[in-house]
């Protein structure tokens, strides 16, 4: 932020208060089918990850383990799930976004066009 002061030419994505998901987006780079690719290429991928990671929380806490460490597990999980409903959230503004298809134009300005994203990017 402090490079570019309030009008940064890398947007930072970002799924909210658990930053769950964060990405990078060049914006001269952008075009109307980045915020589906992100969606479908990270987005996406990034939840069956965090799925998997669950599955192997909850197999932890039936195994045999010490109190200790099934209480610490359970804390895990407890934030895993924060973040998944997060994500769930966030995938629902990003599919909203990614039907639209929309274009920036680079002649508007960083402020006009960081506008459009709305709940998508962090504040500026």
């Amino acid at each position: 932020m402090q490079t570019y002061k309030k009008r940064p030419i890398y947007w930072l994505f970002t799924s909210g208060k658990q930053k769950a998901f964060t990405c990078l987006v060049y914006m001269p780079r952008y075009d109307k089918t980045t915020l589906s690719r992100l969606r479908t290429d990270y987005l996406h991928e990034y939840q069956i990850l965090l799925d998997i990671e669950k599955k192997d929380l909850l197999n932890l806490i039936d195994g045999e383990y010490s109190t200790k460490e099934i209480s610490h597990t359970k804390k895990e999980l407890k934030l895993l799930d924060k973040k998944m409903a997060e994500l769930r959230d966030y995938d629902e503004w990003l599919h909203h976004m990614a039907d639209k298809q929309f274009e920036i134009e680079l002649d508007d300005g960083i402020l006009v066009n960081y506008g459009k994203f709305n709940k998508l990017v962090e504040k500026i």
